[in-house]
């Protein structure tokens, strides 16, 4: 079953002054989406560092875009760790080795929000 992995960038460090640079990226925030052939998913949620910017490439942190930040996040993380930790994700959805039960006889108040069984 061919997966289809998708990156969001969901935040940014950055340091106010760095190697006499202003605004500079210093980690990046992501989620790393993973989905199945049938539609079943897994997100990874992750955070990389950003090595130290080269005065020569830098680019201010206004005018870096997403597609260039995902780049970084890619160069940085390894994607086949990621990859591997979605599959189990995935695969625990499909077969789940466990699933909540509240008895019939614990309060409304005492339970939590797993599924009541159905009673006759």
């Amino acid at each position: 079953m061919a997966t289809t992995y998708t990156w969001t960038i969901t935040g940014l460090k950055k340091a106010p002054s760095l190697n006499g640079l202003d605004d500079v990226v210093t980690g990046i925030k992501f989620k790393y989406k993973g989905v199945d052939s049938d539609g079943n998913e897994g997100v990874f949620d992750g955070a990389v560092p950003v090595g130290l910017p080269d005065s020569d490439s830098f680019i201010a942190i206004s005018e870096l875009t997403e597609a260039e930040i995902i780049e970084w996040a890619k160069a940085n993380h390894p994607v086949d760790h990621m990859q591997e930790m979605i599959a189990k994700i995935i695969e625990d959805k499909k077969a789940p080795k466990s699933d909540d039960y509240t008895p019939t006889w614990v309060s409304d108040e005492d339970r939590d929000e797993a599924p009541r069984p159905e009673t006759d």
